[in-house]
């Protein structure tokens, strides 16, 4: 709708969103949606009215994909300020644009590149890219460390990216953990390598199995509970 020099989307709760007008030379009228608002750019001659009708032409278009991405922005907005990294939180440090990059310095994730409050998607996908990487690495050498020590060895190690599930392991002997684990304790790292390395020998949770897992982990049971009680956390990147 038009309102003197303004226009607006009715909203599905009965409010309204502005919308932003952008006149410059161009032959024809473009819709975009930055920075949490809907932008129309259009000549300079076209009335409001035209545009107008432009705008109720898309509004389903432009309510579906500005709700869809309200929702992500309070995803990230709710998001903790910092990523874990084997069960510690690092304080992000933004060392300014330039060359997207990571890098760990102790208890900090020095970040270049996109700005965390500017470009909150752009960060949090350079930070999950970050985990990955570091999720390679970490499970890959807890996985030689526990096949070490329990003779267990898997054919292949995957990463996943489930979105309920740790690990699991295949008939032909591929083990597969969660990336989101790298934010994990140690501990708890370990016993999800130990669960699906111990499904090498018993493909289900039998007694049997939990007799394998026990007999490297006797605590099982308390490392099992953590990621019951603290694990949802984890799965906030990504």
């Amino acid at each position: 709708m038009t309102r003197r020099d303004a226009l607006t989307l009715t909203l599905p709760d009965g409010g309204e969103l502005a919308v932003a007008l952008i006149r410059r030379e161009r032959k024809s009228i473009g819709l975009t949606i930055r920075d949490g608002r809907v932008e129309i750019v259009a000549p300079p001659r076209v009335p409001l009215a035209r545009l107008a009708e432009v705008l109720d032409a898309r509004r389903d278009w432009l309510l579906r994909h500005w709700l869809a991405l309200e929702a992500r922005r309070a995803e990230l907005a709710a998001l903790p300020a910092a990523p874990e990294w084997l069960g510690q939180p690092l304080a992000t440090e933004w060392q300014g644009p330039g060359r997207a990059a990571c890098r760990r310095d102790g208890g900090k994730l020095i970040v270049a590149g996109p700005h965390p409050e500017r470009e909150p998607d752009a960060f949090s996908a350079l930070l999950v890219r970050w985990l990955k990487r570091e999720a390679a690495t970490t499970l890959a050498e807890r996985v030689t460390v526990w096949s070490r020590a329990s003779g267990l060895v898997p054919s292949r190690l995957q990463l996943s990216g489930a979105r309920r599930r740790w690990g699991s392991c295949t008939a032909d002997g591929t083990v597969r953990l969660n990336w989101r684990l790298v934010q994990a304790p140690p501990a708890i790292i370990d016993y999800v390598v130990v669960h699906e390395l111990s499904h090498l020998r018993h493909m289900n949770h039998s007694a049997a199995f939990w007799s394998v897992v026990a007999s490297h982990l006797p605590d099982w049971a308390e490392r099992r509970g953590w990621l019951k009680t603290h694990g949802e956390r984890l799965f906030r990147y990504g």
